[in-house]
């Protein structure tokens, strides 16, 4: 196999990798790589499959193999910083982020991805800075728009956050979805508007704030949310048609509908949230009360007021480590003689002793089922999850757990998005110290 050979290969394996056709680049790379084990780009290629496949130790382990191959080759260093990110080891991402920066200071995606980790360590003032040299490089640096916007909502610039916000959408974490030949919103009344989901099942919730803003000025509004969802938005909001169908490519009802706009659901803030007095706080969900009925009957026979609890909550390259209780945690809880815990947590991967589980709500594919549960609770308590922003979201009294390190929407002294949610902050304290005093406080004024 000879130069040329290796480079056709290469570009095989490459656009392979573009189409997320991985099982079918691997097979190549290892063609490569048995006759060259030392061969840096190929290296990089399987580096980079790990690092999508949410194996970041292996390819932090090419990736470092690679650049001891090309230690001048500036995207290397950048995705050995990706993987130390999604190691949680972000002193050292910035390390090698910087390092990047220095071999070409006018590489945008170095400084870009130094500014996600410094937004996932809550460094908002040093995240804009680098947001800013990013978007010096490159004005449509789609990951530099978005850090961006994290930065200034996290500060309560909200019609600055607002803007760069929207040229984040379309990319990796907010799909646009397209419906026709409808165009986004710019905020037009009395037109027909299509409102779908474009991240997780907590922001659908946690954005859901403002579609009730959006229905009062439209003629008609479709809502294409997750399916887990639609029981609880079809109650929550009746004057919109709602479809649990975002993830399906071809939904049936679709046949024959047009829209005048269309509006992802996390941008619906741009046009009712400028200021954090346009935040009313209320809530805006509703639980279905023949499932509540059930929860309240069996609450009773307790004989004891109720705390849901969540105890875990994200994936590793959203502060999985930051968002975990132990038992030991949450004994000063669990020493309540008049309080009776229940889990609400939705991945349990080992119970904790003293708190009551009842999984067939809590990992239901209907999130009404959850809702329920939620909606007869004295007090949600932990760290944020879906659950904390179901609970706020109904007007149920919330308390939520926030890491040091944590997302812009807990930067804020309180949650201008819910009336309901009490922010707690970890700073430099065990969860065990916080929660001693959050015990205390049960026992004594609650």
């Amino acid at each position: 196999m000879d130069s040329n050979e290796i480079k056709k290969i290469q570009l095989a394996i490459h656009d392979l990798i573009n189409k997320e056709a991985y099982d079918q680049a691997l097979p190549l790379i290892y063609t490569i790589l048995e006759e060259y084990p030392n061969e840096a780009a190929t290296l990089n290629f399987l580096g980079f499959i790990w690092l999508q496949g949410d194996k970041p130790a292996f390819a932090y382990q090419f990736f470092r193999r690679a650049l001891q191959e090309m230690p001048g080759n500036k995207a290397l260093w950048t995705s050995l910083g990706r993987a130390a990110h999604e190691l949680n080891n972000y002193e050292e991402a910035i390390k090698y982020f910087l390092k990047s920066a220095e071999l070409d200071p006018s590489y945008a995606l170095a400084y870009s991805n130094a500014a996600a980790t410094l937004v996932q360590m809550s460094r908002w003032e040093d995240a804009e800075k680098s947001c800013n040299m990013a978007l010096e490089c490159n004005p449509d640096d789609i990951h530099g728009n978005l850090n961006l916007a994290h930065v200034y909502f996290a500060q309560g610039k909200w019609d600055k956050g607002w803007k760069q916000w929207g040229k984040s959408l379309g990319g990796k974490f907010r799909k646009e979805w397209v419906y026709g030949n409808e165009q986004r919103w710019n905020g037009e009344p009395n037109k027909d508007l299509i409102i779908y989901g474009e991240q997780g099942l907590g922001d659908e919730i946690f954005y859901g704030s403002c579609i009730n803003d959006a229905i009062a000025i439209s003629n008609k509004v479709y809502i294409d949310c997750d399916p887990k969802l639609e029981g609880l938005y079809r109650r929550s909001f009746p004057k919109a048609e709602v479809h649990g169908t975002r993830k399906e490519d071809s939904p049936e009802w679709l046949a024959g509908k047009t829209f005048d706009y269309r509006c992802a659901v996390g941008g619906l803030g741009e046009f009712f949230r400028h200021d954090n007095k346009d935040f009313p706080g209320t809530p805006y969900l509703v639980a279905d009360p023949e499932r509540r009925v059930m929860w309240r009957a069996l609450f009773d026979s307790w004989g004891k007021k109720v705390i849901g609890i969540t105890t875990s909550g994200g994936i590793q390259h959203t502060n999985a480590k930051g968002r975990k209780l132990t038992q030991e945690d949450i004994a000063p809880l669990l020493k309540l003689k008049d309080y009776k815990i229940v889990s609400l947590d939705y991945k349990v991967e080992e119970k904790l002793e003293g708190v009551h589980y009842f999984p067939w709500a809590t990992q239901s594919q209907d999130y009404d089922d959850t809702a329920a549960l939620i909606a007869e609770c004295d007090l949600v308590l932990g760290v944020n999850t879906t659950a904390l922003h179901c609970s706020a979201a109904m007007g149920v009294k919330t308390w939520c757990l926030v890491p040091k390190w944590h997302q812009w929407r807990y930067a804020q002294p309180s949650m201008p998005w819910y009336r309901h949610m009490r922010l707690i902050y970890q700073d430099d304290q065990t969860w065990a110290e916080v929660i001693h005093k959050v015990a205390k406080q049960l026992n004594g004024t609650w």
